[in-house]
């Protein structure tokens, strides 16, 4: 239900009702470069709804519970991206060596150590407390699914407290220090979004006002001044870092009834192409969105085939070209070359074409 980048994009996490987040990374063996899961960081007792990647070898996700979860890139982990994918890891030395996670727990505890012990001796229900000497064999291939379960998970080290229901949205600022957080609501007291920082994962109060349903959609804009969300509630909302404390978000614009029936998804457009963003509905639409325009109405609106579930756009402009992708819920996924000065689509591509 959600996947997230590493910021320097060397590996993709995934997360979903599976109730597990993956690791996929680059493998190159005998010249031949193929994609494939090299981790199993968070594996969970219920379905997982978000992630996004704080930087530092950190990422926080969100499930059907009422908290947040970090998790921190244990050595074991590094070391395979290291010995297979070329994934250099400068705070490799002060890292814990692994995690498991005890019995009838759903925190991942670190485990410490230097000795190697093979990851067939080992299962991670088998004790509460592990031997301290435990470390993980660096396999010469990607990890087979039994290595996968038992010695790629990431120790949790740190809860983020404060929704009333189930985590619906999470979004990481670009610079790392902010994490902006939602969850499922049927009232204006529960649709807020909440700011934690990250240096000491203390959140910023008050909570952001602007939605009366769940929020399903967080988006920092590039420069991160600008905060974006949608809800099941047909409204998009944008909240605007305060000049001079930059802790503090204003709300700076709303459209309710934005589209006919619930947003599903949104994102921002470059920075050098303007303060534009997109929004997808369950109506079957996408818009094309300028903040500087007073008349509240779209720049462009465009159909799909299906209910639009995800919209994202390239996160630098390609010969002055805007690339927008978009997906819905029947399974297709289109890419759409953008003007950056009008925004109107030049080139279009359905990936069923190939």
């Amino acid at each position: 239900m959600g996947i997230a980048w590493a910021r320097d994009g060397s590996y993709l996490l995934s997360t979903g009702s599976d109730q597990t987040t993956r690791l996929h990374a680059k493998w190159i063996s005998d010249g031949a470069a193929s994609w494939h899961e090299f981790g199993r960081p968070q594996i969970h007792g219920y379905d997982l709804n978000c992630i996004d990647n704080i930087g530092g070898l950190q990422f926080v996700s969100g499930a059907d519970e009422k908290l947040l979860r970090v998790f921190k890139e244990p050595k074991g982990t590094a070391e395979i991206l290291s010995s297979l994918c070329g994934v250099k890891s400068a705070a490799q030395g002060t890292l814990p060596e692994a995690a498991n996670i005890p019995v009838l727990g759903l925190s991942n505890k670190a485990i410490e150590g230097s000795a190697e012990l093979p990851s067939n001796t080992r299962d991670h229900n088998d004790t509460d407390d592990p031997p301290d000497n435990a470390r993980v064999r660096i396999p010469n291939q990607p990890p087979i699914e039994d290595e996968l379960a038992k010695d790629t998970l990431w120790p949790e080290s740190e809860k983020l407290y404060g929704h009333g229901y189930e985590i619906s949205a999470a979004a990481v600022s670009h610079d790392g220090l902010l994490i902006a957080t939602a969850c499922k609501a049927s009232s204006l007291d529960h649709a807020v979004v909440r700011i934690f920082e990250t240096r000491d994962w203390r959140e910023l109060k008050p909570p952001l006002v602007a939605h009366s349903l769940t929020v399903t959609s967080l988006r920092f804009s590039g420069d991160d001044r600008y905060l974006l969300s949608t809800g099941r509630d047909r409204q998009w909302s944008i909240f605007k870092k305060d000049d001079e404390n930059p802790q503090v978000f204003l709300l700076e614009a709303k459209l309710p009834k934005a589209h006919s029936r619930m947003i599903l998804s949104a994102c921002w457009a470059p920075v050098e192409a303007g303060e534009v963003f997109v929004t997808g509905g369950r109506d079957k639409m996408y818009k094309i969105w300028n903040l500087q325009r007073t008349n509240n109405e779209p720049i462009h609106t465009m159909s799909a085939s299906g209910p639009v579930t995800a919209v994202d756009i390239l996160g630098g402009l390609i010969r002055d070209m805007v690339v927008l992708a978009v997906a819905t819920e029947t399974g297709e996924l289109s890419v759409h070359l953008l003007e950056q000065e009008t925004f109107l689509i030049t080139l279009s591509y359905n990936l069923e074409d190939r």
